[in-house]
């Protein structure tokens, strides 16, 4: 993992993938927050400051990119943005809005923990 214990703050809409996504990176060594929506995430961002997000492409009442774009620029933390979508346009809005990284769900979960690590590694390197 990276030199300290890293924070992601996980936005997804289905319970039972945002259950599995949390017990997965909490197992891989990170503290985990998760919420259902944006708004919900907003209001976590005042006691959780992660270090990086994975947000659905598809949360309720909100657009996952939206998030993603508001995340990534305001807070300047590396997003992952997860969706059902393989094409490349997909990946080309993906990374438009501010992602990192665009995973079609559902992905092995340890081939995102290894991405998550990788692009944590890049920040970190980017912010010495």
């Amino acid at each position: 993992m990276t030199d300290s214990i890293t924070s992601i703050l996980i936005i997804e809409g289905e319970p039972t993938l945002r259950a599995r996504l949390t017990s997965t990176l909490t197992k891989a060594g990170f503290v985990v927050a998760d919420v259902a929506d944006y708004p919900e995430a907003l209001a976590k961002l005042d006691e959780f400051s992660p270090d990086m997000a994975i947000v659905d492409e598809v949360l309720p009442g909100g657009d996952g990119k939206y998030a993603c774009s508001q995340l990534h620029s305001a807070f300047g933390i590396p997003v992952i943005l997860l969706g059902k979508d393989s094409s490349g346009e997909a990946w080309m809005a993906a990374v438009q809005a501010g992602a990192d990284f665009y995973f079609t769900k559902p992905s092995p979960h340890q081939e995102l923990v290894t991405r998550v690590k990788a692009i944590l590694r890049r920040y970190k390197r980017a912010a010495v």
